[in-house]
């Protein structure tokens, strides 16, 4: 069979299918996984996301990028295809990013508690403790935005978040390393999650409380089966807010095992198949949750 990451022997690619149809961005803050299957003349499904090729096309390439694992980011207004090909098959999602202006305003409910819930700020084990960390407490998960936003304005004379000079404030200092942190280095300096909380403090540090929130997430695809032990299975999680909104937050998301002997998933909430199972997934974003269940068939012959 080869590599559990390859295409099986003798296996013939009948079509390419891509997940989601097309691409809407419309804030610099977004992202979205594509993901691609592989249709077999068996009927049988592949996972192929990271397998297939994927080139951006269109007049307005500089509109976006798209990593080797499918993640799409917005650059600039404009429209570009994404385009995969595997096995001599090819398929195409047209991304359109309207909206990204030069005001990059984030939302604290929106944008930058979820980055801090990624990052484990607020887990159990770190800040959300009951007690907090090193004098620092947060809500735990971030439930209450308005007791986090206060931790991190009003203590500490606003050292944490430094209106006046963001990249000053502690948020941004210990998560890069720059100050020690029992809690190590997190992100780097520049990248996407830094830049989502400087831009927040540089506007003040502010809370809207009228802002949307999260209702409902939906975990794709749904039940997938899997034909290899040790082949991978990416998944996507799409939130919906109370504005009738939808989001993909698959970079944002966890998703979970509740089988670690069949299956273990990682930050980016691709599967990893161990063993031949079943094992059921739970996906959480901002309290909200979805399930599923991953199949993994394993070597019948």
């Amino acid at each position: 069979y080869g590599e559990p990451e390859s295409l099986p022997k003798d296996a013939k690619v009948v079509a390419l299918e891509v997940e989601p149809k097309a691409v809407a961005l419309s804030r610099w803050t977004d992202s979205a996984q594509i993901l691609i299957t592989a249709r077999l003349a068996t009927g049988e499904a592949l996972d192929v996301t990271r397998l297939a090729k994927l080139e951006l096309g269109g007049f307005s390439k500089s509109a976006a990028s798209v990593s080797a694992s499918g993640v799409v980011l917005p650059k600039a207004n404009g429209s570009v295809t994404v385009k995969a090909s595997f096995a001599g098959k090819s398929v195409s999602v047209p991304v359109k990013v309207a909206g990204i202006g030069k005001s990059l305003d984030t939302d604290f409910i929106r944008d930058v508690n979820p980055v801090l819930t990624k990052a484990g700020c607020n887990q159990g084990t770190c800040h959300g403790a009951k007690e907090g960390k090193n004098g620092f407490k947060l809500s735990l998960r971030g439930y209450d935005a308005e007791y986090d936003v206060r931790a991190f304005t009003d203590e500490l004379a606003s050292r944490r978040a430094n209106v006046a000079s963001p990249d000053d404030s502690l948020m941004l200092l210990k998560p890069t390393g720059a100050v020690p942190h029992q809690g190590q280095k997190v992100f780097d300096p520049g990248e996407l999650n830094y830049r989502i909380i400087r831009e927040w403090i540089g506007a003040g540090a502010k809370l809207n409380v009228k802002a949307a929130r999260v209702t409902k997430i939906e975990l794709s695809p749904q039940n997938p089966v899997v034909q290899k032990v040790g082949a991978r299975q990416q998944m996507r999680v799409i939130a919906t807010y109370s504005d009738g909104s939808t989001r993909d937050v698959t970079t944002l998301a966890f998703v979970d095992t509740g089988n670690q002997d069949v299956a273990k998933t990682d930050g980016a909430n691709v599967v990893t198949t161990l063993r031949r199972g079943e094992a059921p997934m739970l996906a959480r974003f901002e309290g909200a949750y979805a399930a599923t269940t991953v199949t993994v068939m394993g070597d019948r012959s």
